[in-house]
């Protein structure tokens, strides 16, 4: 019976048998706050599209910072968040500004990596290598990563993106069909 929910899955494109099975945005939310630390008051996202996610983190974080390439989602979602004073919007390229975001965190932040079209994902047509350079260079360390669409990447960014968690002290996990990046602790 699996086999048969599985291969139903495959075919709707809800389920990548390397990478897992596609998750609603509700799902997406409490999988979010399950990684929020008790004392994380941050929550960054790059993808804002509609803002269904900030909508639905607005009231679990002092401060939202989500920024979407697009103008016209972007003025939407300016309308939409009108009055929310604990959320930045901006509009741009999320490799270059989560730079700018980031120079004002000064505590580890629950970040939401999700800027990219539909289809295939990699290292090319999307931000993810840049964001998760600015990340792991800011001075503040400690941040939870968590990236949406694992099913869109090809294994040899998925490789680079473990890599790249590894050298910067971070374990690597891929399930829910998110990439699930947190950091690892030494003890001195």
């Amino acid at each position: 019976m699996k086999r048969i929910i599985k291969n139903i899955l495959i075919l709707l494109g809800l389920y990548n048998p390397a990478k897992g099975v596609k998750i609603n945005q509700e799902c997406k939310a409490e999988v979010l706050l399950s990684y929020k630390e008790l004392a994380m008051n941050t929550f960054i996202e790059t993808g804002t599209f509609r803002g269904d996610m900030i909508e639905a983190l607005k009231k679990y974080f002092k401060n939202i910072y989500s920024i979407e390439l697009d103008k016209n989602l972007y003025d939407a979602a300016i309308c939409r968040f009108n009055g929310e004073n604990n959320v930045h919007l901006y509009c741009g390229d999320s490799a270059k500004e989560i730079n700018n975001i980031l120079k004002q965190i000064t505590s580890t932040a629950l970040i939401w990596l999700d800027a990219y079209t539909d289809g295939d994902i990699n290292f090319k047509n999307s931000p993810i290598e840049a964001e998760l350079r600015a990340i792991f260079n800011h001075l503040v360390k400690g941040h939870v990563v968590l990236i949406d669409d694992a099913r869109h990447f090809n294994m040899s960014d998925i490789r680079k993106i473990k890599k790249m968690a590894k050298d910067n002290n971070y374990s690597f996990l891929i399930d829910e069909g998110l990439f699930r990046l947190t950091p690892v602790f030494k003890n001195s």
